[in-house]
This record gives C-alpha cells, sequence and structure tokens, in this order.
C-alpha cells in the first residue's frame, strides 16, 4: 500500500528545531545522513528517487543546519526527533532510508513500531564490534580537520574525483568537535540487534562487499534477527555506498520501495 501526496516543495525548520527538505510526491521517503555529515550527502539519491515519491531530508540535531541544537545526541533523541518529523509533516506509509548513524536512527524508530514507518533501508549499519570506534577520539583531538580529510577518503573502495573528496572532507569539517566526539562515543556502544529483532516491517540491509566498518556478515546477522529482513550486497563498493555506488544502490533502493 502506498499513500499518495502532493505537497510544494520546500524547506525549512520544524517546531523541534530540526532542519528539513522536501521535494516532489507520491509515497514517502526520509533520507537520514550518516556521522559527521549532513543531508547533503544524498544530492544523487534525492534525483535518482524523486520519480514517484516524495523525497524528505533532514539534518540530525547537532549536525547540518541543525547544528545549532543542543544534545544529548543519542540514537533515542534522534529517534524521537525523527517521530516528531513524520507527524508535525503529516507523513504516512513511510519508507525511511538510513546510512550507517542514519541507519541507527531509523532501525530504532521502526522497532518502537511507529505507525507511520511502513519499511527500512538500512545502509551500512555499524556495531561497536566492527570499527575501533573507541580509538577514534585520540586522532580527532589531535588534528580534526586531518581527520575529516582522511575520513573522507577512507570512505570509498573505488577511485573518486579530488572534487568529491574535498566536498566530503568540507562536510565532515564542518560537524563540532564536541559534537562528533559525543556521537562516536555512542558509535562505540552500538549494538543494532536489540533494535532488529523488534522490528516487524520490511527491512533491507544494504552492504558493501569491501566494508571494513560495517561487514557484510553484520547484514546477514541483523536481517536474519528481524521478522522481514534481507541483505543486499553492492559488489566493488566500501563504506559510503550511497556515493561510492551510487547507482547500483539507487537500483536496489528503489526495487525494495516499491515492493515494500
Amino acid at each position: 500500500m502506498t499513500s499518495e501526496s502532493s505537497i510544494a516543495s520546500g524547506n525549512g525548520l520544524l517546531s523541534n528545531g530540526i532542519a528539513y527538505e522536501r521535494r516532489g510526491s507520491g509515497r514517502p521517503v526520509v533520507l537520514l545522513h550518516g556521522w559527521c555529515l549532513n543531508s547533503g550527502m544524498w544530492i544523487y539519491a534525492q534525483d535518482a528517487l524523486l520519480r514517484g515519491h516524495e523525497i524528505i531530508t533532514i539534518d540530525l540535531a547537532g549536525f547540518g543546519r541543525s547544528a545549532g541544537l543542543a544534545g544529548p545526541y543519542s540514537i533515542a533523541r534522534h529517534a524521537d526527533d525523527l517521530a516528531s518529523v513524520l507527524v508535525e509533516l503529516h507523513l504516512r506509509d513511510v519508507v525511511l532510508v538510513g546510512f550507517a548513524f542514519g541507519a541507527a536512527v531509523a532501525l530504532e524508530l521502526a522497532s518502537r513500531r511507529h505507525p507511520s514507518v511502513a519499511a527500512v533501508v538500512s545502509v551500512g549499519i555499524p556495531d561497536a564490534g566492527s570499527s575501533p570506534y573507541e580509538k577514534m577520539p585520540k586522532s580527532m583531538r589531535r588534528d580534526w580537520p586531518d581527520f575529516a580529510r582522511r575520513s573522507a577518503k577512507a570512505l570509498f573502495h573505488t577511485a573518486q574525483s579530488e572534487a568529491t573528496i574535498a566536498w566530503l572532507e568540507r562536510m565532515f569539517g564542518t560537524a563540532s568537535l564536541l559534537v562528533a566526539l559525543e556521537t562516536v562515543g555512542v558509535l562505540a556502544a552500538y549494538d543494532p540487534a536489540p533494535a532488529v529483532a523488534k522490528i516487524e516491517v520490511p527491512v533491507l540491509f544494504v552492504h558493501g562487499d569491501t566494508d571494513p566498518v560495517a561487514p557484510v556478515e553484520l547484514g546477514r546477522k541483523c536481517a536474519a534477527l528481524a521478522a522481514k529482513g534481507r541483505v543486499e550486497v553492492i559488489p566493488d563498493c566500501g563504506h559510503l555506498i550511497v556515493l561510492d555506488q551510487k547507482n547500483a544502490f539507487h537500483e536496489a533502493a528503489r526495487r525494495f520501495i516499491e515492493a515494500a
């Protein structure tokens, strides 16, 4: 079942201070960015998924245009904010698409069995045991701009243009170090399993085949826990799947959204 809507394009701030942008009409698809990124990471997905859908992007509290919002910046708090977004924008039959940290937020809200959430696309879901999050604060405190530069490069398996790497470096670098430190602490304790086991709606776990941050085996584990979970493995792909192999990701997401 899909819900049709015809909403004027626009952007703004919601009553809880969350910045959003919405484009198109049709079934609503909400895109949730990853750690220390912002809604700008979805530029290609916004275009690719727009046909037949209303695309809503938000900046999570502490990041992007929502950077001025105070903490705490826990997964639960972000899920509370997301629930408010769905209510205030009158969204129904929603597909949540989240990358990494954003995927954790999407899974948390779905685990609460929110009535507006119809399906989830979890892209590169992380966990505490798959990446050395506890070691990252030392490097972050020593040289945050350099950490941002190295992080931008490390997200990819395939070669990217210098312009793309510089664009992502700037995106990382605009995140506050204090917010980055708090949220990397959240990731250092994160386990998706408890939330995933409670989800009843369809969930697609998308993983890159060479991703060292969110390995394919983690996606398979999560899919086995979910009542209606399955895995899509993107070949020749690193962690930032939505850019590293964007065409393959768009195709997988469209297939799932249309069937969910």
